[in-house]
């Protein structure tokens, strides 16, 4: 596994853990679209 594979990976648990938030209701609507658009855009310098 490559690197680029591995920070994809974080990537990806970061946004499991945003959209969790979002479900239980902790952050809104707007944030989890803010935060998983930037996931989003870090996780494309990596290949994804």
């Amino acid at each position: 596994m490559n690197e680029n594979e591995k920070k994809l990976i974080k990537i990806k648990n970061e946004m499991e853990n945003v959209r969790e938030l979002y479900i239980k209701g902790f952050i809104s609507k707007n944030i989890y679209q803010k935060e998983t658009r930037k996931l989003f855009e870090i996780a494309t310098e990596y290949g994804a």
